[in-house]
């Protein structure tokens, strides 16, 4: 039985036998928001201060003051931050990340190490990259009273090949799709987590050419070896959600925050558009989710355009009805079912 919760500071809250679990869309950050704007995410800060863990993923390389990083690209693409960024994540009480995607490697091994070093600075959870292949595919934990979290974090994405962790050699957890060996070793890291922790997270970040319905079968393969939530971003739009065997699939969040350097009008609208899933857990997996609506700001062009561009706050109106819409079509074919009200969709999850 839970006897109670942490909040972001790690200080013991009063709980009942259920905690808040807040999974957002991935984090393109590359700046404070707060250097810019005078009250950024004023009405989604809240939501994310009520949960007592808040998961994303991390989608930039961070140097910090001692890296002697370079980056390893030099197109538009590349996303690379100062350490300024993981301290607005834990302003807003994110406390649980991935640090797998295509753009962990955007400085390189002295990027990945660097990384994980200012999100450790400040006490944030994390897995999905390392010194080396070990560290990079084993569970990470998040103790929460008397709960604990685990975290399997891999990338199946077009990646330079030395981005990959070896033996050796600090880089990303990959997962090819075609490569049984990934399989067989981040399924291991999953029935390790399943044993030792009472909730186990399974992120994916899928940006890459393979069959259709792979990821389908990897994340049904994640739940049957011990997963209760399987979460994906990379392609950076909503995709559909699934309950299998109990557990719960995101088969795509897309964006929380999206700095991108692109021209206005390179993405669909589609792209500035996703949900926050407030899931209830207790020590029997997951009760019920709750998505609300969010949209982020697409940008002006102008003085500090992309400094400010790519922030979100909750939708309302017609345009939070037509993300929540889109959410529970894109579900029906995995036969999941919504109840709709207040502008907001439930998700019950028979156990």
């Amino acid at each position: 039985m839970l006897l109670g919760c942490t909040d972001s500071s790690g200080d013991l809250a009063e709980s009942d036998s259920a905690i808040n679990l807040a999974v957002i869309g991935q984090a393109l950050i590359e700046h404070d928001p707060r250097s810019y704007l005078d009250s950024p995410l004023n009405s989604i800060a809240p939501l994310l201060r009520e949960a007592d863990a808040v998961f994303t993923n991390l989608e930039v390389a961070v140097a910090g003051e001692d890296c002697d990083c370079e980056p390893t690209r030099n197109d538009v693409y590349f996303h690379g931050a100062g350490p300024e960024v993981v301290d607005y994540l834990k302003y807003l009480g994110i406390n649980f990340l991935s640090l797998a995607n295509n753009h962990s490697w955007d400085y390189g091994a002295s990027g990945i190490l660097s990384t994980i070093a200012e999100v450790e600075l400040r006490g944030i959870v994390h897995s999905g990259t390392g010194s080396d292949l070990a560290t990079a595919t084993s569970p990470a934990y998040l103790d929460l009273g008397d709960l604990r979290l685990s975290l399997v974090s891999a990338a199946s994405v077009n990646a330079p090949e030395n981005a990959r962790a070896t033996e050796t050699r600090p880089g990303v957890n990959m997962l090819d799709p075609g490569n049984a060996a990934d399989w067989d070793r981040n399924l291991a890291s999953i029935e390790i987590a399943s044993m030792e922790s009472d909730l186990v997270i399974v992120y994916q970040h899928y940006q890459t050419d393979a069959e259709p319905g792979w990821q389908e079968s990897w994340a049904r393969a994640a739940i049957s070896a011990g997963a209760d939530i399987y979460i994906s971003h990379g392609e950076p739009t909503l995709m559909g959600v699934e309950v299998y065997q109990g557990g719960l699939i995101f088969y795509g969040l897309g964006n929380f925050i999206f700095n991108t350097r692109t021209d206005l009008g390179r993405y669909t609208p589609d792209v500035w558009q996703s949900v926050i899933a407030n899931i209830e857990v207790d020590d029997h997996g997951v009760r019920e989710v709750v998505f609300t609506p969010i949209e982020l700001n697409q940008g002006t062009e102008g003085p500090l355009f992309f400094e400010t561009r790519g922030y979100p706050e909750v939708a309302g109106g017609s345009v939070g009805e037509s993300i929540i819409n889109r959410i529970v079509d894109l579900s029906a074919v995995y036969g999941t079912s919504f109840e709709l009200a207040h502008g907001k969709a439930t998700l019950q999850v028979q156990r």
